[in-house]
């Protein structure tokens, strides 16, 4: 049974499928599903959760092992299986028919995954999760649709809606849905009784200038040195600069690693960003990284972060602020005997 995201509230307040499967390109629109269904199936006494990562390799007995087992403490229980990609293999797609077809009445099993194509939409265990279960499809926000999107979202966290903000909101953040839900999240801190002083706030925008920390990595990681040097040094005036974007990039240099590695072996860069659930936007600037950098090279700023870490935390005496710019530069493409 098909569910379109903005009727999954209805339809969770009225019956508590067996089985949902959330899917689509972007990952916060499918976390948000998944949580409005754990609340629905947390009032029903769904209590105790089992979370399981699926790849083409992974070991399906494990998922019958745990609906058979018998729980001492609930015997309602949720199983969730995040498939990394639709190519769950054959034995994968057998065992997903059998368990969807064969439900005991105390489980609820939560499975989901990105994007998937229509030659996968059409095989035997999709429309079989389909048939005994409800399926939530989350497409891409199109930039003619993503201030509403952050219009709304506002409303819900008892935000103003203000068309000038929203508007700010999306310039900044460029489409990425994760960071215009972080700058909402900051404007109902800032504003908690949910009046936003607009003037106010499109000032402290404006002196901050257009850049945020994911248009810095993003600008580094296509290679664009200039670029980076302009932006790195118009954010210096924001003092939870350093924390954040060596948080930020510890994580992205992180999983471009995971990328390049599995490159090696699978040869298909498009196969790759689908497994890792890369947004399409972001596509030709992860692809960009990974043609121009090995691993081993990535490695090495991996383990500088780790350092830059470490010293923001007291723990190591590097010059944080220095050290930042220079591994941006390095990852933008500047050699470190060229500086």
């Amino acid at each position: 049974m098909k569910i379109k995201p903005e009727q999954l509230d209805f339809q969770l307040a009225h019956k508590l499928e067996s089985i949902y499967f959330v899917f689509g390109a972007e990952i916060l629109l499918i976390e948000q599903s998944l949580t409005q269904i754990r609340k629905a199936a947390k009032k029903q006494d769904f209590d105790d959760r089992v979370s399981f990562e699926i790849d083409g390799n992974f070991n399906w007995d494990q998922v019958h092992t745990e609906i058979s087992a018998t729980s001492l403490f609930n015997p309602k229980r949720i199983i969730e299986c995040r498939l990394k990609s639709g190519k769950i293999g054959v034995k994968g797609s057998k065992s997903l028919v059998e368990i969807a077809s064969a439900l005991p009445s105390d489980i609820l099993l939560i499975i989901s995954t990105g994007k998937l194509d229509m030659n996968q939409q059409k095989s035997k265990w999709f429309k079989t999760l389909d048939k005994n279960g409800g399926v939530v499809q989350h497409w891409e926000v199109q930039n003619d649709h993503l201030l509403g999107w952050i219009t709304n979202h506002m409303e819900k966290l008892g935000l103003e809606a203000n068309k000038e903000v929203a508007q700010s909101i999306a310039f900044c953040t460029e489409g990425n849905l994760l960071a215009s839900m972080q700058e909402i999240q900051k404007l109902q801190m800032s504003y908690p009784n949910g009046k936003i002083n607009a003037k106010e706030y499109l000032k402290q925008v404006n002196q901050q200038s257009k850049y945020t920390i994911y248009g810095l990595i993003d600008t580094a990681l296509l290679g664009n040195v200039d670029q980076v040097d302009k932006i790195f040094k118009t954010m210096m005036t924001d003092n939870a600069m350093p924390i954040q974007l060596s948080s930020s990039l510890y994580r992205e240099v992180k999983s471009i690693i995971n990328m390049s590695i599995e490159l090696q072996r699978i040869k298909d860069i498009n196969s790759v960003l689908n497994t890792h659930r890369v947004w399409n936007k972001r596509k030709p600037i992860i692809t960009s990284i990974l043609k121009r950098y090995p691993y081993q090279r990535l490695q090495k700023l991996l383990l500088s972060l780790g350092r830059i870490d470490r010293s923001i935390k007291g723990m190591d005496n590097l010059n944080v602020i220095d050290e930042l710019h220079t591994l941006l530069l390095n990852l933008a493409g500047k050699t470190p005997w060229a500086q």
